[in-house]
């Protein structure tokens, strides 16, 4: 239905997966419907622990979003990061932070995880890392930008 989907409207496809080994199936799924990778984002590929699948799928044209970043995985984050670039898939790489969730049954919503560190703690540890202004402007501009870009993007 995906692959139907994004033919007929040219919109970005983006799954909930953590396994590699189920990332590279549906990039297979998608290339039998005629859909080229690029078309598809791997949501919570920071989950997967073999990083070869995830330049397996780069590699392939899909988007790798790390997409976990929370105060206690910065540094983890900017390996995975590191990890891409180091092998010229940085422009397949897509990050951002599940945040903002919160317990309804405690008071005030429990302990929430608001939404700054990307830019207090994640950027900051990029550039101690030694990424560059413009890699930086490649991960939060012309990724996202070119992501989710309306296209039919076909074999």
């Amino acid at each position: 239905a995906a692959a139907t989907t994004h033919l007929e409207t040219g919109m970005t496809i983006g799954t909930h997966t953590t396994l590699g080994t189920n990332a590279l199936a549906q990039i297979e799924e998608l290339d039998a419907r005629g859909v080229h990778a690029s078309a598809w984002i791997w949501i919570h590929a920071h989950e997967e622990k073999d990083l070869t699948h995830q330049v397996e799928a780069a590699r392939r044209g899909a988007w790798i979003s790390f997409d976990g970043i929370n105060p206690d995985s910065v540094a983890a984050h900017v390996e995975m990061v590191r990890h891409l670039r180091d092998r010229g898939f940085l422009q397949r790489v897509l990050v951002s932070q599940d945040a903002g969730w919160y317990t309804p049954s405690e008071p005030h919503g429990g302990n929430i995880r608001g939404y700054g560190t990307i830019l207090t703690k994640f950027v900051p540890a990029l550039r101690s890392a030694g990424f560059t202004s413009e890699e930086i402007d490649t991960l939060f501009v012309t990724n996202p930008a070119r992501a989710f870009a309306i296209e039919v993007r076909k074999l």
